[in-house]
């Protein structure tokens, strides 16, 4: 709220006294510049919010917390390669972040870069060898891969962990009916359906596995 208000004076001051916005912002502090980076991409103007970033000043223009952030606008704009590059320089700036890899994992993934995601995800779980989000992608990753058994492995170790975890459970059963496990995969799918009755990928997975609903 505060800061909402900091933009709204500015932008009411810019125009009382005829100083174009851009001129303000780019005097802004770091914070404000961060601030208005987040305002705008709230506000649905993601394009703002990234060109926000790169009014900010050495070092902090460059620095990991504005390449994180470009990472995941650049990501909303569709902009994935860019998204890659910049998760990538927000790594090397800070070699231990176990959030710059798990951010990557995303437009690896739209970008269908299935090697890639396994590698990010093994290397955030090196980091962190509980993650959630590095262990699901993983999983999702080696079963585009058609690693079925190994996909399951994962998948099965998060349901035990996540019982009530749906995409879970429908990447496990998904696993299992690749690996021609029919009944299994069944079996778990169907645990997806008594919670989620309308989870589409449970339901076309009982449909492939020959079951009716």
């Amino acid at each position: 709220m505060r800061a909402s208000r900091w933009f709204f004076v500015m932008l009411v001051g810019c125009a009382l006294s005829g100083v174009p916005s851009g001129a303000a912002e780019a005097e802004g502090r770091p914070a404000d510049l961060f601030q208005l980076s987040y305002d705008a991409e709230a506000a649905g103007k993601v394009q703002d919010a990234l060109a926000a970033l790169d009014r900010l000043p050495a070092p902090q223009k460059d620095g990991y917390v504005a390449e994180l952030r470009r990472g995941w606008l650049y990501h909303k704009l569709g902009r994935n390669k860019e998204a890659v590059d910049a998760y990538g320089r927000a790594s090397a700036l800070e070699p231990r972040s176990v959030e710059s890899r798990v951010g990557a994992l995303l437009p690896q993934m739209a970008l269908r870069r299935w090697a890639d995601v396994e590698a990010t995800a093994r290397k955030a779980l090196q980091l962190d060898p509980a993650n959630y989000l590095a262990s699901l992608r993983l999983a999702f990753a080696l079963y585009n891969l058609a690693r079925y058994p190994e996909a399951a492995t994962i998948y099965g170790r998060l349901a035990e962990m996540y019982p009530s975890d749906v995409e879970v459970r429908s990447g496990l059963g998904w696993s299992l009916l690749k690996m021609g496990k029919g009944g299994d995969a069944a079996r778990e799918l169907r645990r997806v359906l008594d919670i989620a009755p309308k989870h589409a990928l449970a339901r076309d997975g009982l449909r492939a596995a020959g079951v009716s609903n």
